[in-house]
């Protein structure tokens, strides 16, 4: 029976656990997987997306994506009673068990205002009922619809990548430039981790204009 430290076989046979010293594990040599950004639309590219929307659902879900930075799975599944256009000190969304089973109350912006208060004007569906209340799949392929048409036109870039969570990806940017606070943008994401939200900074190269005030 070997009397060898398993450092030592280790160096002469073994996979390379140790460093010649015995006492610190070396990389195993794999590689990290890389990790992107982020995918996010530019305010005008997000307008067309909503504009070629094949219908007024669509529309929607893609609205509440932009304006609320809601998840595809909370967008289709707001209901009337989440609408909230008459609370005070100003219109709110109710956001009901988003990850992790919690829910949240989001602020309506002045656009998203318009679309929902048509909307629930015009809607017969009862108070409980999603006002999208369609698929994930099926809300995909309105996306894919809407994206192939601004391809044609040259609304978005031929070929840019774009999927159900870039809209949301893409408020969380648009609010960090226009000066909403980082911890706010995480609250309204519904990001239970500040460090999750962190990441849309890295969208935004000089978000307080700092650079400008370099001499």
């Amino acid at each position: 029976m070997s009397t060898q430290s398993p450092a030592v076989r280790n160096r002469r046979g073994g996979k390379g656990l140790y460093k010649s010293s015995g006492t610190e594990l070396q990389k195993s040599g794999r590689k990290s997987k890389p990790k992107k950004l982020p995918e996010f639309l530019e305010p005008r590219e997000v307008e067309a997306l909503i504009r070629f929307a094949p219908h007024g659902q669509a529309r929607l879900a893609m609205m509440l994506q932009w304006r609320a930075g809601l998840r595809i799975s909370e967008a289709i599944n707001v209901t009337r009673s989440d609408v909230r256009l008459d609370a005070a000190p100003s219109p709110e969304l109710l956001v009901r068990q988003g990850k992790g089973s919690k829910d949240r109350i989001v602020p309506i912006h002045g656009e998203l205002f318009q679309i929902l208060s048509a909307f629930v004007g015009v809607t017969d569906k009862r108070a409980g009922e999603a006002l999208v209340g369609k698929t994930r799949q099926v809300a995909w392929r309105w996306y894919k619809e809407s994206l192939k048409k601004c391809y044609d036109v040259g609304a978005i870039p031929d070929g840019k990548p774009c999927g159900t969570h870039t809209l949301r990806h893409s408020a969380a940017r648009y609010w960090l430039l226009n000066g909403v606070p980082i911890n706010v943008v995480s609250q309204w994401l519904g990001h239970s981790n500040l460090q999750t939200t962190m990441v849309y900074l890295q969208l935004v190269s000089d978000p307080g204009g700092f650079m400008e005030r370099v001499p």
